[in-house]
Parts: C-alpha cells; structure tokens; sequence
C-alpha cells in the first residue's frame, strides 16, 4: 500500500493518446469494485467507512474511458470529523472535509502497477473538486487544502481524494476533473469563462475526465461559500504575488531597488504554500497565453513540492530574485548549520 497525504501540491507529467471519453452509470462498478466502505476499511479509517455507509453518501458508480485508463467515481460523502485519520494544517484539525473514491484501471485489462512495481507513479493523475464559475487554476484541490492516499489492490488503483468541504457550492455547480499531471491542465480541459461550465477536451493528447458531481442544491450555503472564498483568494482576484507574500508572518522580504534584488526567506510550511499557489496560477496565465509549456508547468509543480517538504521538516528557504527575472535558491537546515543552494 502506498498512502500520500500531500497538501496542495501534487507529482510529475505524463501523457497517454486520447482514444474516447464517454461517461456511462452502470451496474457494472456495483459488483467488480470494492464498496466505498471497504475502500475506507483498507486504508484502517473506520470512521470515513462509516460516512459512506450512512445516508449522507452519494454513490455515484459513473465511469469515463479516457486514453488507455478508465475512471469510475465509486461515491463522494461530506461531513464534520468523518475520518479516523484527521488532517492538520499549522497544529489545527481541518474538521468539515469531502471525500471521493475513484477507481483506475488499464482499458486494456492489464492490472495497474502496485507499489513494489517499477512503473509504480510514472504516470501520475491529478484528480480535484472544480466549482462552477470559478477559475479551476485558482480554486482546485490545491487550494483547498486537498490531498490524497491510494493503493491498488487486484490490479485496481483505488484513491481516496479529500479536501474541504464543497457542499456549500451546491448551488453552483461541482465537478470531479482528472488529468495525467500534477496540477489542473488547461490543455486538458475546456473552461469557458462565460458560462464557467468546464468540459473535458477531446483534443487533447492526454487523459481528461471530467464528473459532473450529483450533490443536492439545498445542502448550499451561499454565505459560508463567500466566506470561504473570500479567505483563500484573500480578495475576489488574487493578481499580486506581493500582496500573498506580505501578509505572510513567517515570510521575511528584502528589497533593494537599486540593484533590483528581492529576497524572500521562507520559514513556515504555509507561507510557502501562499506564494506557490499565486505562482502557479500566474504559471497557468502565461501557459493559456502559450508563452510558457504545460511540461515545463509540471516540472515547476514537482520543484515546488520537494521544496515544501524541506521546509515542513525544518529547512528554512531563502530565494534571491534578480532583475532579469533569474533568481538562486538556499535551503538552510538549522540542526546542523549546513545549507544548500539549489538555483
């Protein structure tokens, strides 16, 4: 069993010839996977078993074939402290979370590689909630504080994705995207900025699936919806890294115009996830401009995590950004005095 609880920031790219997408409810989930609960069982989260086994579960049981992979969304359950394995960010329990299960296998019927197997996590799917109306490269499971943990057993990946709780949108619409990547494609999918609705692109040369998720508008809550928003973009459209990066406490910045020199030093897993999520989004701006390549994206995304983890185990990150746009890197681990420059 492989487990991976990754907050915000997820793996590397990949891609896979785009076949067909279709989406189809069948009976045949019903008996080939394991139920939701079981799923939970596997992971020892008797708590989050007993969510998708009580009324507020949705089972949802629709597949999307996409490339040489199908995707079956099992179910989905929100609620208040449902799981025996509770999320903390900064020493405080994230109480009111959703859940998702999807199933994975090959098209072709061949098992999907467990962890003791070579090809194990060389092609990595990006699976996030989406809202509608709202910039997916903004709100997504990064954002919100998502992650999740997977295992595969009979040939089958099963993936439990969790992040915060997405009822309170009901009334505007929910989807279930997935992408081969570590972070939301905009190759991968179709928004439309009008309307907000978000469609899988069949053009694209990849793996795209997109569930439109079946949660009942009354559950909304327009107001703590608002609210939530308004907390993580900390105003309607984020633009100014700057403006993230000042309000961070644990974020020290430098700045001599003269010389054109900015230093940032980083101490504090959040504040590194705040810049990197605004970076990301000013990322995901230049690559639908095509002044930048969705690969190089996925590289960045994969740069930024390994560093996350450093300073979640204590390292602290000073960054020197130069006027043409260069910068150098010093993570600094205070246990021992040593450091190491990376850029």
């Amino acid at each position: 069993m492989k487990k991976s609880i990754i907050r915000r920031f997820f793996g590397t790219t990949a891609a896979a010839v785009l076949a067909s997408v279709f989406i189809t409810s069948t009976a045949f989930a019903a008996w080939y996977f394991l139920k939701p609960s079981e799923v939970a069982d596997k992971f020892e989260n008797r708590a989050l078993s007993a969510a998708f086994n009580s009324d507020t579960a949705i089972n949802i049981n629709a597949s999307v074939t996409s490339g040489d992979y199908i995707f079956t969304l099992l179910a989905i359950v929100s609620g208040k402290d449902i799981t025996s394995q509770p999320i903390y960010i900064n020493g405080d329990i994230l109480s009111d979370r959703t859940y998702s299960i999807v199933a994975i296998q090959k098209s072709d019927g061949s098992p999907m590689p467990s962890m003791q197997d070579d090809e194990y996590g060389n092609m990595p799917f990006y699976v996030s909630p989406y809202i509608k109306g709202l910039k997916p490269w903004q709100v997504n499971a990064h954002t919100m504080n998502g992650g999740h943990s997977e295992m595969v057993i009979d040939g089958v990946m099963y993936r439990i994705i969790d992040c915060d709780e997405i009822t309170m949108f009901a009334d505007r619409g929910i989807y279930l995207g997935i992408n081969t990547g570590s972070f939301y494609n905009s190759d991968a999918f179709i928004f439309n900025e009008e309307t907000g609705e978000l469609k899988s692109n069949p053009d694209y040369d990849g793996t795209s699936a997109v569930f439109d998720l079946p949660i009942d508008k009354s559950l909304a809550n327009p107001e703590k919806s608002q609210q939530y928003l308004d907390t993580l973009l900390n105003t309607d459209e984020v633009e100014d890294i700057d403006n993230v990066a000042g309000g961070a406490t644990g974020l020290e910045i430098y700045e001599d115009s003269e010389s054109g020199i900015i230093v940032r030093r980083f101490t504090t897993y959040e504040d590194y996830q705040n810049w990197m999520v605004q970076k990301l989004a000013e990322t995901q701006k230049k690559v639908d401009k095509g002044e930048y390549s969705s690969a190089s994206m996925e590289l960045d995304c994969r740069d930024y995590e390994n560093k996350l983890q450093e300073i979640k185990n204590g390292a602290t990150l000073t960054m020197t950004e130069f006027e043409d746009g260069s910068h150098t890197e010093l993570l600094t681990y205070p246990e021992t005095g040593t450091s190491t420059t990376l850029r």
